[in-house]
């Protein structure tokens, strides 16, 4: 009993200092970053200057130190994913350093400056500030250092320069079934933004019958759509039964001015293999009375 008893607690410390070496491993490899604010809008007038300031969050047990630059950024997929130019320095945008460490747990605030140029044309500009990591402080080797964990964080930036901005935008696509057994419709579309600043849309897709009744108006989802970029978007309408034909609109306003977007399609609801069924049914039906009717009449000729 004695040595089962030695035995247990021995695997139990060697359990226990197992699981403690690799939690502090995990923890010592996983270095998170976190970035304050992740978005920044700002408008001002050619030839102005803005103070700002971010903040750059490390919530690891280990220090750490990086790199920080400015970029320019744009959006062209769907998704609204910021695509990194990172050949494109932005010039707009000063940093007090490019080189700084954050502490375990602590927070590095970094202000910074925004200078807009006397002769930029009103428009958006888009830029990207990255805290880039290059290694932890308490590495003690040359081998560790190589084999840091490597970590970014971006705060992203917008800058509309004042003035008369072209606006415009247009419903890309409009997609939606032409015939459907059963409800609901699923409905998806593209907008796409040709003006010079990022706008977001807001309106409702509505859903109506052939009588011109509402049968239900769905809100868009609120999505920054950038210029030369377009933003996908789906929905659902309706119910399960539904019969008929049915008007799909889509209204929405966008910019400064005010301006709408507008499209529409239409669709059948028709349960086809309901309505076979059901026919199919009254007709064995029909033919069933017919067989007993016949047959009863014979009976009767009979008597």
């Amino acid at each position: 009993m004695k040595k089962i008893t030695a035995l247990s607690l021995s695997t139990i410390f060697f359990l226990y200092t197992m699981y403690f070496v690799l939690s502090t491993a995990h923890a010592q490899a996983r270095i998170p970053l976190v970035v304050a604010p992740a978005r920044q809008t700002i408008a001002l007038d050619a030839g102005k200057t803005e103070n700002l300031q971010i903040k750059f969050f490390n919530e690891s047990i280990t220090p750490i130190s990086g790199n920080l630059k400015v970029v320019d950024f744009i959006v062209t997929e769907s998704n609204g994913a910021p695509i990194l130019l990172e050949d494109q320095p932005n010039d707009w945008v000063k940093l007090p350093y490019d080189r700084a460490s954050i502490p375990s747990g602590d927070v590095l605030k970094v202000n910074f400056k925004v200078e807009v140029p006397k002769n930029a044309t009103p428009g958006g500009r888009y830029a990207a500030i990255i805290f880039e990591q290059t290694g932890q402080l308490n590495q003690t080797s040359e081998t560790e250092s190589a084999s840091a964990v490597s970590a970014r964080i971006v705060g992203l930036l917008s800058i509309r320069v004042n003035g008369p901005v072209a606006e415009s935008a247009f419903v890309n696509l409009f997609k939606l079934p032409k015939f459907l057994e059963f409800g609901k419709i699923p409905v998806y579309f593209e907008i796409l933004n040709k003006g010079g600043y990022h706008i977001t849309p807001q309106g409702q897709v509505t859903l109506t019958n052939w009588m011109g009744k509402e049968i239900e108006s769905v809100t868009i989802e609120d999505k920054n759509i950038f210029p030369d970029a377009k933003r996908t978007y789906d929905t659902k309408l309706g119910e399960t039964w539904m019969f008929g034909k049915y008007k799909v609109d889509l209204v929405a306003s966008y910019g400064d001015q005010g301006k709408t977007i507008e499209a529409e399609s239409y669709v059948w609801v028709i349960p086809v293999t309901v309505i076979v069924i059901i026919i199919f049914s009254i007709l064995i039906i029909i033919l069933i009375l017919y067989i007993i009717t016949k047959s009863l009449r014979a009976r009767q000729e009979v008597l």
